[in-house]
Formats: C-alpha cells, sequence, structure tokens
C-alpha cells in the first residue's frame, strides 16, 4: 500500500472520529477503487454509514467484511446490529448465534438474540435461552429484565 493511500486512510479515521461522515466516508470510498477488499476501510465506511442513519448502506459494507472473514465476531455482530435497526429479525438471529457459538461471553449478544426471539414471537425457545443464559449472566438486569416480561406472556412469571 503506498504512502498517499496511508495518509488517505489516515486523514478518514480522523474524519470518522470527528463525526465529519460525508468527508469520512468520500475517503475510504477513494481508498476502495484501488484496494476493494481492504478490510479496514470498508468496515470504518459501514461506521460512518451506520452512524449517520445510513443503514442500508453499512449493511452492505458489514456483509462484505462478513464475507471476507465469516469468523470475525466484530462483523458478525455488526452486521446483526444493523440488520436490527431495520427489524430484520429473521436475518440477524442466525448471525447473533453464531457470534455465541464463536464467544460466549458478550452479554449485550444475549440480549440481542433474546429480542430477537421474542419479536419473532419465538417465546418457547426465548424461554429456554433466557434460562440457559441466566446461569451465567444472573446479575445482568436488562437480561433479567426482558426474561421476566416474556415469561409474564407465557404465563410464568414469578414473582
Amino acid at each position: 500500500m503506498n504512502k498517499d493511500i496511508i495518509k488517505k486512510f489516515e486523514l478518514a479515521e480522523k474524519l470518522l472520529a470527528e463525526k465529519k461522515y460525508e468527508e469520512s466516508i468520500a475517503n475510504f470510498s477513494e481508498i476502495l477503487k484501488t484496494y476493494p477488499n481492504f478490510i479496514p476501510a470498508i468496515y470504518n465506511l459501514g461506521l460512518c454509514y451506520e452512524f449517520s442513519n445510513q443503514f442500508e448502506k453499512a449493511e452492505l459494507s458489514y456483509d462484505k467484511c462478513h464475507s471476507l472473514k465469516p469468523d470475525e465476531v466484530r462483523f458478525i455482530n455488526n452486521l446483526a446490529t444493523i440488520y436490527l435497526k431495520q427489524s430484520k429479525f429473521e436475518q440477524a438471529l442466525p448471525l447473533l448465534k453464531k457470534s455465541l457459538e464463536i464467544s460466549e461471553n458478550q452479554p449485550i449478544i444475549v440480549i440481542y438474540t433474546l429480542m430477537c426471539l421474542v419479536d419473532l414471537n419465538k417465546r418457547k425457545e426465548a424461554e429456554k435461552f433466557g434460562n440457559e443464559k441466566l446461569k451465567t449472566f444472573s446479575e445482568h438486569s436488562e437480561l433479567n429484565k426482558l426474561h421476566g416480561k416474556n415469561l409474564m406472556n407465557l404465563g410464568k412469571h414469578k414473582e
């Protein structure tokens, strides 16, 4: 990679940090014309799109990262999260489950998975999943709250 591209990447990262998303998008996009599979630029482009609420474009970036490195938890989680932001629960759920298979100690991904199961009206699966994950994350208030709400809807909540 030549020095000009490295400088452009550093500038794009600086602009991203400064929340100047459109300028950052322009710089990352220019880099990708020369290096179309340069994952750091693709990923950061996705962040720019996500932070500027351009979820469909962020999805394309995160999907490309995921296709280039399918077992990278960060890429799986970002793609799943962008699906959730678009209420694409059917697409998010298998990614969330895959992420937890790779790395179990992710309480926020556990919560997102439980939310997906509830939103997809898979309440029995949500009950089983919640019961299992509360063994590990018993002190997590958000997980307890969400699991309790699901149990209430199933008529199984205990005070």
